[in-house]
C-alpha cells in the first residue's frame, strides 16, 4: 500500500485541511520569530521528512561501518548481576502510577538485585529478533540499533560498593568505571541536593553515530524518542519495585558527561533518574578531583570512524546548561497555557481495558516487540483509552508542574469499536476525543507517516504534537530536547499499555509539515510533530 501525494489527493472524504497538493515550502510569515530558540528551529527545518526529501535521499548504508550496539571497557573490572526479580505488579497499575513522584506501599532499599532487575527491564535483552538473529531488548529502537546508554551513579548498596558503573545488557553486569562515592558531584552536576540522598541514580545517554548512521542528521531525534521510552521503563519498573523515581531535564551538560566519560559531542547525557527513598547525605563533591575521567570505551563504541553531522552537533551544543542558574532557570519556566478553543463533539472514552494473559510488568516487557503488520482488525474503545489515557496522565520531572505535559496527542480512528473514523484531538481533562473530522483516513494516516502499510492497517494512529513557540519561549533552546524525550516517554508507555491489553503497537516517523497540515487549518507554524504510535491488532505471522 505505497501511496503518493497523487494518489492521495484522490482519495475521497479528505478533509479541506488535509495534505495539500503542493510540496512543502519554508515557513511563512505565520513562522516563530528568530528569537524563539533559532537553534531548535533550524534543526528542525534541517531535519523535516518531505516527500520529495525521502525520494531523493538515496541513502545507503555503509555496513563495514556500522556501529558497535555493544561498548566495552578493556581492563575495567566487570561485576555480575543476579538474575532479574519477577515483578509481579501489573503493568497497566506501574504504567499508570508511575507518574506520581513516590512509589505504592513502603519504599523498598535498593540492592543489587533490585537494581539490576531494573536495569534489565529498561535496557536488558529479552530474547531474539523474529527473522535476524539479532538481540531484542526491552523498550522499543528505531532500526534496532539502539542508539542509548546506561549509567549508574551509586552510594554505598547492600551487596554493591559505591562507585560509577556502565550496564553491560548483553552479559547482564556492570563494568566499574569509578569508585568511591560520587553522589555529591553529580549531584552538583544536577543542582539537585535529592541526587546527593538518593541510593542511586541512572544516567542515560546517547550516542549519536549509532543511530546517523542510518537515519543522518535526524538520527538525533532517535535519540529522545529510544532514549524517552527507556525512562518509561525506568519509572514502570521503579513502581513496580516499590521505589521512587523521578526524571531529570535539567542539568548542566559538561558535568554529567565528564562523569560518566561521555565526550559531549558523539556520546551525550539526555537524562538522570534518581531512584529510591532519601538516605544518609554524602559529603561535598571536593572529596574527589573532577578531572579524573573513567576509562572510555575503544573506537568502536561508536564505529570504526564516525562521520560528524553539523545540524544535530550545532543543536546540541546551544541546548546545553552552563551552570546551576541556567538550570534552576528553567526548572522554574513553564510554557504559557495555550488559548482556550472551542469545544467540539466530544467522544467520552470508556474506563481503560484490562489486560490480557499475564498482566505482570515483567511478562508484558518479556513479550514486547513492535509490530511488524497490523490485520486491520478492530479494537475495543477501552484498548484505546487504555493506550491513551494510561500514557498521557503526567511524569514526574522536573520540567513538568504536577500533571502538565509540552504534548497534544491526535489520532486518526480507523477501527476502533464505537468511535467513528475520522481524525481527533485527545482532551485530557474530559478523557475524550474531540471530534476534527469525521471520514476514512485510512490512505492520510498511510500518506503522512512516510507511505507505511502500518499507519494504513494499524486501527489507531496517535500523532504527538507540540506547541514548540511556546516551549521555546519558556525553556530556550533546551526546550525541544525536552518535548522530544517526553514524547518518546508517552511512546514508551503507549507501547505497554497496548501490550497489557493484548493489542501491538509500532512507533513511525513521518512527514513534518504534512502532519500538521492535516490536523490544523490553517496550519499551525508553531506546532511540530515529535512522534507516532500505531496501535492495533497484530497480523498473525507464520
Amino acid at each position: 500500500m505505497r501511496v503518493g501525494i497523487r494518489t492521495l489527493l484522490l482519495a475521497v472524504g479528505l478533509p479541506s485541511f488535509a495534505v495539500a497538493a503542493s510540496e512543502p515550502s519554508e515557513p511563512s510569515s505565520r513562522a516563530p520569530s528568530p528569537s524563539v530558540a533559532p537553534a531548535a528551529r533550524r534543526y528542525r527545518l534541517a531535519t523535516r521528512h518531505t516527500p520529495t526529501s525521502v525520494r531523493q535521499g538515496n541513502r545507503r548504508l555503509d555496513w563495514n561501518n556500522k556501529p558497535s550496539l555493544y561498548p566495552s571497557y578493556p581492563g575495567a573490572a566487570t561485576l555480575a548481576l543476579p538474575a532479574p526479580a519477577r515483578l509481579d505488579r501489573p503493568a497497566l497499575a506501574a504504567v499508570e502510577s508511575s507518574r506520581l513522584p513516590t512509589a505504592g506501599g513502603e519504599p523498598r532499599a535498593l540492592d543489587r538485585t533490585t537494581l539490576g532487575t531494573i536495569l534489565f527491564l529498561a535496557g536488558g535483552i529479552t530474547g531474539v529478533r523474529p527473522g535476524s538473529g539479532g538481540d531484542l531488548r526491552a523498550t522499543a529502537s528505531a532500526g534496532a540499533l539502539y542508539p542509548n546508554e546506561i549509567y549508574v551513579v551509586t552510594g554505598p548498596l547492600p551487596d554493591l560498593d559505591a562507585g560509577i558503573y556502565h550496564y553491560e545488557p548483553k552479559a547482564h553486569r556492570l563494568a566499574v568505571l569509578r569508585s568511591g562515592d560520587w553522589r555529591g558531584d553529580l549531584a552538583n552536576a544536577a543542582a539537585d541536593d535529592g541526587v546527593r540522598t538518593a541510593p542511586g541514580t541512572v544516567v542515560v545517554t546517547g550516542i549519536l553515530w549509532r543511530s546517523a548512521w542510518k537515519y543522518g542528521e535526524r538520527g538525533y531525534r532517535h535519540l529522545f524518542w529510544d532514549g524517552g521510552m527507556m525512562l518509561a521503563h525506568f519509572l514502570a519498573a521503579a513502581d513496580a519495585a516499590r521505589l521512587p523515581a523521578r526524571i531529570l531535564g535539567a542539568f548542566v551538560d559538561e558535568k554529567v558527561d565528564r562523569l560518566v566519560g561521555a565526550d559531549g559531542r558523539q556520546e551525550v547525557s539526555l537524562a538522570l533518574v534518581p531512584l529510591g527513598a532519601p538516605v544518609t547525605a554524602v559529603p561535598a563533591p571536593s572529596a574527589h578531583d573532577e578531572n579524573v575521567l573513567p576509562p572510555t570505551p575503544p573506537s568502536s563504541a561508536h564505529a570504526p570512524a564516525p562521520i560528524d553531522h553539523p545540524e544535530a552537533l550545532r543543536y546540541h551544543a546551544a541546548s546545553r546548561l552552563g551552570d546551576a542558574a541556567a538550570v534552576h532557570a528553567l526548572r522554574s519556566a513553564r510554557p504559557a497555557p495555550a488559548a482556550a478553543a472551542k469545544p467540539g463533539v466530544l467522544r467520552h472514552l470508556p474506563e481503560p481495558a484490562v489486560a490480557r494473559g499475564d498482566p505482570s510488568l515483567d511478562a508484558v516487557i518479556r513479550r514486547r516487540r513492535s509490530t511488524r503488520r497490523f490485520a486491520q482488525g478492530r479494537i475495543s474503545a477501552a484498548e484505546l483509552a487504555a493506550v491513551i489515557e494510561r500514557s498521557t496522565r503526567g511524569t514526574p520531572a522536573d520540567f513538568l508542574a504536577g500533571q502538565s505535559t509540552l504534548l497534544d496527542v491526535f489520532v486518526i480512528v480507523n477501527a476502533v469499536d464505537d468511535v467513528a473514523p475520522g481524525s481527533y484531538r485527545y482532551d485530557r481533562q474530559r478523557n475524550g476525543l474531540e471530534l476534527i473530522a469525521s471520514g476514512d483516513f485510512r490512505t492520510a494516516a498511510g500518506f503522512l507517516c512516510l507511505e507505511q502499510d502500518l499507519a494504513h492497517d494499524a486501527s489507531a494512529v496517535l500523532f504527538y504534537l507540540s506547541d514548540l513557540d511556546a516551549v521555546g519561549r519558556a525553556f530556550g533552546e533546551r526546550g525541544y530536547r525536552l518535548a522530544e524525550l517526553e514524547a518518546g516517554l508517552v511512546a514508551g508507555r503507549a507501547y505497554l499499555a497496548a501490550y497489557a491489553t493484548g493489542r501491538g503497537a509500532t512507533g513511525l516517523t513521518f512527514y513534518d509539515d504534512e502532519v500538521t497540515r492535516f490536523f490544523f487549518a490553517p496550519p499551525a507554524s508553531s506546532v511540530g510533530a515529535l512522534l507516532v504510535v500505531a496501535a492495533g491488532a497484530p497480523r498473525r505471522q507464520r
